[in-house]
């Protein structure tokens, strides 16, 4: 009996041991992916960063390049202004953190639920910013886990240039994990917030920690480590079917919760204490959509109201109005992301690192700074 007993429980320490190897290298492996939340958890290398030309043509649209061979022919106007110009001020007293460099991976930091993973490609806000860009947006995910990743971030990094944060993550289920479980690997305060919310989760990962990685979240990883992660804007045009749906749908009342409301406040407000500039964008909403949310402008009012003096709000709710460029209700496709940030561009640039646009000081007609 005894010898049966100490068998079970040499196996059991090696299949224990084995897991605990298995999973820390399982997670060190992942760590190099090139998703983007990985970023936020691997050592930052500033040689691995791609350089901004922050002299890129004023006049360029997001995510479009110049007819070739015009990029190797800068207009000679143009070049001595961004060389010649002082950079814009920022929205307030450049004091403070505000008034170094990002340390970090980031220069301009997306937060937000999947509209702000699918509407803020960062080779846009690269363009349109002149900075780094690092779009931590979720599918699914309440503000309460866009606080965790903040805090994460500036743990690690220090805060960036910009903080571009799309809200509606509030009107989320603030108990939902979304991606977040995989993170907890990495994380202390997101272990403990699995903890606090999924008690079963987290005994089961913890007991059998390759369990942490028995996820999709996991397979989006493996896929970064095979090539380069991409921009994940929508492709395609809201259907048919879904547009009449939305059309003979009952009218609905937008609702947050106190722990996405305080979540959205510590954000903000830990964003200006390091000086970080913060620019609240909401994205567009399908026309149809929208009208059956009694109290869509109420809600955003509400919202605007909460939030502390000194912060960039940019309503984009209506800056897309045709159907071809939404993919469902709440996601502008790739030619709707196109319109949205010609859109956001007046309010957006002069909160970036640009030079002053040559040409809008040759004539007067600056955009304005917030």
């Amino acid at each position: 009996m005894y010898r049966l007993l100490a068998c079970i429980a040499l196996i059991l320490a090696t299949v224990t041991a084995m897991d605990r190897v298995l999973a820390s290298a399982l997670g060190d492996l992942l760590l190099r992916s090139s998703d983007r939340f990985m970023t936020v958890y691997r050592p930052f290398e500033p040689e691995a960063q791609p350089a901004i030309d922050p002299g890129a043509a004023p006049g360029a649209k997001p995510g479009i390049k110049p007819p070739a061979g015009q990029e190797e022919q800068p207009n000679a106007l143009l070049v001595k202004a961004a060389l010649t110009t002082q950079p814009r001020p920022t929205a307030g007293p450049a004091i403070g953190p505000a008034a170094k460099p990002a340390g970090g991976p980031a220069d301009v930091l997306v937060l937000g639920n999947s509209r702000a993973d699918n509407h803020f490609p960062v080779s846009a806000l690269q363009d349109i910013t002149c900075g780094r860009a690092l779009n931590l947006g979720m599918g699914g995910a309440p503000t309460v886990l866009s606080a965790l990743l903040w805090d994460d971030y500036v743990e690690r990094h220090g805060a960036p240039r910009l903080l571009v944060l799309e809200p509606t993550g509030v009107v989320d289920n603030p108990h939902d994990l979304a991606d977040l479980p995989l993170l907890a690997h990495y994380s202390p305060r997101i272990d403990a917030f699995v903890r606090q919310e999924n008690r079963e989760l987290w005994m089961a990962n913890h007991a059998f920690n390759l369990m942490t990685f028995n996820n999709n979240q996991t397979m989006r990883l493996v896929a970064g480590l095979l090539k380069p992660a991409g921009d994940r804007t929508l492709v395609g045009a809201i259907p048919e079917p879904l547009k009449a749906q939305l059309a003979a749908a009952r009218e609905e009342t937008m609702t947050a919760d106190d722990a996405n409301w305080q979540a959205l406040d510590h954000i903000v407000r830990s964003a200006q204490a390091q000086g970080t500039r913060v620019a609240v964008v909401i994205t567009p909403y399908f026309p149809t959509y929208a009208g059956k949310l009694k109290n869509f402008d109420a809600f955003f009012a509400d919202l605007k109201d909460r939030l502390p003096a000194g912060i960039t709000v940019i309503d984009a709710r209506r800056a897309v109005d045709k159907d071809e460029l939404f993919m469902d209700a709440l996601h502008v496709n790739e030619d709707g992301v196109r319109a949205m940030f010609t859109a956001l561009e007046p309010d957006l640039r002069p909160l970036g690192s640009c030079p002053v646009d040559a040409l809008a000081s040759l004539s007067g007609t600056g955009n304005p700074t917030h």
